[in-house]
């Protein structure tokens, strides 16, 4: 699979499309409102190996749940350790996920990474007696998946793109975006579909999921109309 190089830090390559992060010393917090995602959210996240014929946990946890936390403060939960025979290439894999709506889009993305910065999968890796040919991750796979507001009646994928770091994140390097992954349908908040997949040995200490997502009704849209009723409503009292 072609991959997309990029050797500038991970600040500078997020502030720039696909994931199209603040400018100009914006915040999100202050772009937070209108935000699709419930504040309590809690989606399970994994980290999975293509073995024997299909894809198994590669985290001793499984499905571990991850609440939703943000940009500015992302809040990294323990998924367990990784699958390895050698215990000095063992590690601590963490995860975390937030949304972010700013004027380049509306965004949900989710990172694993390695506690102490070692690859998730040395090469060699078996689990369950097979060896593990690639590697993959999953949200939602066991139907936990993220939670949208009450007034949401849609949320579409537009794009989603895998990106891949051996160093922790400072420098990555990412498989080709796929325009609407889902087929124009509801997306559940759940992707079990492995778009984005590495090889074992590769070196990957660090890997980051961005949705670039609509919403409908939009959220600009939604405060727009509650202002509007309010106005109404105040108009007819008079």
């Amino acid at each position: 699979m072609r991959r997309i190089q990029a050797s500038c830090s991970l600040v500078l390559i997020i502030a720039a499309a696909p994931l199209a992060f603040a400018e100009d010393g914006d915040h999100y917090g202050d772009r937070m409102v209108g935000g699709a995602v419930k504040g309590s959210s809690v989606a399970t996240v994994s980290l999975v190996g293509f073995a024997g014929g299909q894809f198994r946990a590669l985290n001793s946890e499984g499905d571990s749940p991850v609440p939703v936390s943000s940009f500015e403060t992302p809040q990294f939960y323990s998924i367990g350790k990784n699958t390895t025979a050698n215990p000095t290439q063992e590690d601590i894999l963490e995860a975390a996920w937030y949304e972010v709506v700013n004027p380049q889009g509306h965004f949900v993305h989710m990172i694993i990474r390695s506690r102490e910065g070692k690859q998730f999968v040395p090469l060699g890796t078996t689990i369950d007696g097979f060896t593990v040919q690639a590697f993959s991750y999953e949200l939602g796979g066991d139907g936990n998946g993220i939670d949208w507001r009450d007034w949401v009646t849609h949320v579409g994928v537009k794009e989603l793109v895998t990106f891949y770091s051996t160093d922790g994140g400072t420098s990555v390097y990412s498989d080709p975006t796929i325009h609407d992954p889902f087929g124009g349908g509801h997306w559940n908040g759940i992707d079990v579909m492995h778009w984005g997949l590495e090889v074992p040995g590769s070196g990957v200490n660090w890997l980051q999921v961005s949705y670039k997502i609509d919403v409908v009704p939009a959220p600009g849209t939604l405060a727009g109309l509650t202002l509007a009723g309010g106005i109404l409503s105040r108009r007819r009292r008079r």
